[in-house]
Parts: structure tokens; C-alpha cells; sequence
């Protein structure tokens, strides 16, 4: 038995977390100008790493496609 994951595994890893990522720094911002201008640090790291995995999971689902 293997601990490698498949590539689905990542990519839904990678996408679960992309979202969890993308919804703290919606949080961050509060709806507001003043909020997002208050938080702007909290938001862009947060920001960053929801596209991080956000293109990892578009990297696993490529190498699904081509492994089908």
C-alpha cells in the first residue's frame, strides 16, 4: 500500500484550501472599504495563498486529464 496520493487527491485538497483561504480574506475585509483598508496585509496574504492553491489545483487536474 502506497501513501502517494493521486492527483484527484491533491487537486481536491489543493481546491479545498483555496477556498478556505479566499473565504479568510473575504472575512478580513468585512464588506467595507474601511475593512479591507484596515486589514490589506491579513487580506493579500490570504489573497496569496488561495491562488497558490488555487494553481496547484489547476496543475493536478491537468495531470489528470493527461494520465485518463
Amino acid at each position: 500500500m502506497s501513501d502517494q496520493k493521486t492527483p484527484q487527491e491533491i487537486g481536491t485538497h489543493a481546491l479545498n484550501k483555496a477556498v478556505h483561504y479566499a473565504d479568510k480574506a473575504d472575512r478580513y475585509a468585512g464588506g467595507t472599504f474601511a475593512g479591507a483598508e484596515a486589514n490589506a496585509e491579513h487580506i493579500a496574504i490570504y489573497g496569496g495563498l488561495a491562488t497558490v492553491y488555487a494553481d496547484i489545483a489547476k496543475a493536478a487536474a491537468a495531470l489528470t486529464d493527461n494520465n485518463v
